[in-house]
Order: C-alpha cells, then structure tokens, then sequence
C-alpha cells in the first residue's frame, strides 16, 4: 500500500476513536477539532514510520494522546477552558426537561472531574472509555501495567467520592 492508502485505511478504522479521545480531553468546541485536525496531520506526515511493533490503532492512540497533551498545555497557558452549557439546562419546565437536566449535570460534572485530571489521568480515563486492557494502556502511556491500575482504581475512586459529596449516592 501507498501512503494515501495507508492514511485513508488508518482514517477510516481509527476516526471516531480519535474523536472520542479529543473530546475526552476538551469536551465539546474548537480545542477538540483542532486537537483532530493535528492527530490526522501527524498520522499523515508518519504513516510511513509506522514499523508494525505495535497494533496501528495504538501507535495512532499514542500519537491521539501526546497530541491532546501537548494541546491541553498549550489552552492552559493561554486561558481555561470550559463546556457552554445549553439554555435548556438553566430553564426546566417539565419531566422531560428533568431527565435532560439530570444528563447534562452529569456530562457538566463529568467535564469538571475530568478538567481537574493532570494529563496523564486524562489519558488514562480517555483511554479506558475507549475500552482498552491494561496492556495496551500501558504501551501507550508508558506506565507499568500495575501502576496503570493502581491510577485507574485511584480515579474511580475519586470521582465515586466527589459524585457523593456532589449528589450524596
């Protein structure tokens, strides 16, 4: 396969995934499409260094994960950043609109835990919604595999502790 192949094949397999990784990181907005954007440039411009000694879908989580890290340093330096919040979410009528405030408190929470995460938690979580073993999250992050679930057990427990501080269950 050609270049151009190769990118469209590792496009085609891994784009929702890169996606879902960016918005992990940044949550809805620009800061996530441009994160996007640069993932899918540096899968071009190295699609032919790719050498085989790892799946493609980890070598492209990788660079999707030290892109989003290098992003997330750079948007924290320069200002913070934040979720809009729909107009729905401030002006509940009905149960209908309770069932989509309750959604949107939890998405709202859930950006806010994930906000407070140094990058390399962020990445784990990411990953690990992503539903990838603890093998394939320490190749990717470097981490040991013990030491990979010893954070992740750290951060479910965080966030259980803050959801019942929050909501109290």
């Amino acid at each position: 396969m050609n270049r151009d192949e190769l990118f469209r094949e590792a496009v085609k397999e891994n784009d929702k995934m890169i996606f879902r990784v960016c918005y992990h990181f940044f949550g809805p907005g620009e800061n996530a499409k441009d994160a996007h954007q640069e993932i899918l440039l540096k899968i071009w411009l190295n699609i032919e260094k790719f050498r085989n000694e790892s799946k493609l879908k980890t070598w492209i989580y990788r660079i999707a994960v030290n892109v989003c890290i290098t992003f997330l340093s750079k948007a924290k330096k320069k200002s913070s950043l934040f979720v809009p919040i729909s107009k729905s979410f401030y002006n509940v009528s009905c149960e209908e609109d309770q069932s989509k405030k309750d959604e949107e408190n939890k998405m709202l929470f859930f950006r806010e835990f994930m906000d407070k995460l140094n990058a390399t938690d962020k990445a784990l979580v990411s990953l690990y919604l992503e539903d990838l073993d603890t093998k394939e999250l320490s190749q990717i992050t470097g981490l040991s595999e013990s030491n990979v679930r010893v954070k992740l057990h750290r951060i479910k427990s965080q966030i259980k502790k803050e959801w019942e501080v929050k909501y109290g269950t």
